[in-house]
């Protein structure tokens, strides 16, 4: 049991990451009310390709009405009236998105010749503005998890609490990917109402890889690889 303990004290103290102790009162977001503490979360929905003749362009919905975003990120209405733009700055490869009150948050990746970039925006519905941006580690986007006032994000070797109001992290870790693991993790979801638990494919075998997170004080208490 001690050769275990010590096993994962190593392999912590190998990640890079910071955390500190969550602010419950963080949020200025309409639509956002804490929830239950067994609530496990929603997830962001991801946005489909259109079919042809526009292979290029996701749907996405707001106010449940189907919109169309092109690659430059430009978002039209279903009169194809120009309505908002993402602002990116490469063609967007990869979307998820979720809308609380009158904001949309964006969780995308943008790829150019040299590589690819990962962001999340907040867009406001009633002004079209960006109110903040946040570029985010890695690439291959998990579907992002919201719960409450927050979102908790995967990508690839990248985990992560981001604040919905600011767009700054709670806590996150990089450096989680060595040998093929944590390349993309499949799944995000509570263990227990305050452990988070992401879940990435083994890349030599049928079992998974896990981190399991204290949501509370941000400290990885499994990591299972």
């Amino acid at each position: 049991m001690g050769k275990f303990l010590i096993g994962i004290l190593l392999l912590t103290l190998s990640v890079s990451g910071c955390y500190h102790k969550a602010d419950p009162q963080n949020s200025d977001i309409a639509g956002i009310i804490p929830l239950q503490e067994d609530d496990k979360g929603v997830y962001a929905m991801e946005a489909r390709y259109f079919s042809w003749p526009n292979p290029d362009t996701l749907i996405i919905y707001i106010d449940g009405t189907k919109y169309k975003v092109a690659a430059s990120g430009d978002i039209f209405s279903p009169k194809g009236e120009k309505k908002y733009s993402i602002n990116n700055d490469y063609p967007i490869e990869q979307l998820y998105f979720a809308q609380r009150g009158r904001n949309l948050f964006l969780f995308y990746t943008d790829v150019a010749e040299n590589g690819a970039g990962s962001f999340v925006k907040r867009l406001s519905l009633d002004t079209g503005e960006i109110i903040w941006e946040t570029e985010i580690e890695g690439f291959s986007f998990s579907k992002p998890l919201i719960k409450g006032q927050f979102a908790y994000i995967g990508t690839i070797g990248f985990i992560g609490k981001m604040k919905l109001k600011n767009g700054a992290f709670d806590w996150k870790y990089s450096g989680l990917g060595q040998k093929g693991r944590f390349s993309q993790f499949r799944d995000i979801d509570f263990k227990s109402s305050r452990e988070v638990r992401f879940v990435a494919p083994h890349p030599f075998s049928l079992q998974s890889d896990t981190v399991i997170v204290n949501d509370i004080t941000g400290e990885i208490t499994l990591m299972n690889w």
